[in-house]
């Protein structure tokens, strides 16, 4: 980007104006190292006033033979349960089967990091596990893994789904299990109970209506004072970098199949040119997804305003005609 600093900060903030704790460039920073936010969500899902957390992580990735993971929010109690916290504006990400593997993920990663500590590791021989793990010597800690779906993504019509695992012949469930998983409804946040006002703040843009004072303190220091903020623009820079070097990497592997038939290196350049325009087309599908004025998108990408809207058309008759 060529903006200038003042030009670029009035787009960040405009931006950060709009931002949920449950969109993933706010969630990061929101819930980083925040222990009391991480406890209030664990309380109040699992009905737990007394649950003391002690650690929480942000996008720790466990790294898998097969599929690695990503874990949005990762934190531990005083008793060693493990709690793994997913924000899911999009159904595709909130299948049963990924609940399923961001268990065993942590299970394995948990497995390693007890295995590893009981060996006198040597300045040669660092772990590589991330996790700060915070549990007490159980061969199998608890693990639960909530996922909170914008949508009823379960379609059940009530705020939350416990999965448990159990005895179908006997239909009991099996008591000594490790693994929960829980579900929680998105759309049940309308009402004054803990769990739907919980719900409403993950949701709420403006920190004056937020109903627990511990998040409206969070975002309103990212978003109105000076040193949130400022935090806040360095996430909108890495994210940037980001998504513009993703950009380039798929158009730079469109390029070379493009350059089998024209030439590789005119392909490499071509490929670059489309790996930008997919950029700015992500761009301005996040910014209608989250509301923001397309003003303020051109201002950012650069580009008249006429061509953001042409773009922002197609993509909405995209999505309309389902391609």
């Amino acid at each position: 980007m060529d903006m200038d600093d003042a030009q670029l900060n009035e787009t960040y903030m405009k931006e950060l104006k709009g931002l949920r704790p449950i969109d993933d460039n706010f969630m990061t920073p929101f819930f980083k190292d925040y222990i009391e936010g991480a406890q209030l969500l664990v309380q109040t899902i699992l009905e737990r006033p007394d649950l003391s957390i002690k650690s929480v992580n942000t996008q720790e990735t466990l790294i898998n033979p097969g599929r690695s993971v990503r874990l949005d929010i990762l934190a531990s109690d005083s008793n060693g349960v493990l709690y793994n916290i997913e924000m899911q504006r999009d159904n595709k990400g909130a299948h049963f089967n990924r609940a399923c593997l961001h268990a065993s993920s942590i299970m394995t990663a948990y497995t390693k990091s007890k295995a590893k500590s009981k060996s006198k590791p040597t300045s040669k021989s660092k772990t590589k596990t991330q996790i700060k793990f915070c549990t007490k010597n159980d061969i199998y800690p608890q693990i639960y893994v909530v996922f909170i779906t914008e949508k009823d993504y379960l379609k059940k019509r009530r705020p939350m789904s416990h999965i448990e695992w159990m005895i179908l012949e006997d239909k009991e469930e099996i008591p000594s299990s490790c693994q929960h998983i829980i579900y929680v409804n998105g759309e049940y946040r309308h009402g004054n109970k803990p769990l739907e006002e919980l719900i409403h703040d993950l949701f709420c843009r403006n920190p004056n209506e937020m109903k627990n004072k511990i998040f409206a303190d969070r975002s309103r220091y990212l978003k109105e004072h000076k040193a949130g903020v400022k935090t806040m623009c360095k996430e909108f820079d890495k994210l940037m970098k980001k998504r513009e070097e993703q950009g380039v990497a798929i158009g730079r592997e469109q390029g070379v199949e493009i350059g089998r038939e024209q030439g590789v290196a005119i392909g490499r350049e071509q490929g670059v040119e489309i790996g930008r325009d997919n950029l700015k087309r992500e761009i301005i599908v996040n910014a209608i997804a989250q509301n923001l004025p397309l003003e303020h998108v051109a201002n950012l990408l650069k580009l008249p305003i006429d061509a953001v809207k042409q773009i922002a058309a197609q993509c909405k008759a995209e999505v309309a005609t389902g391609l």
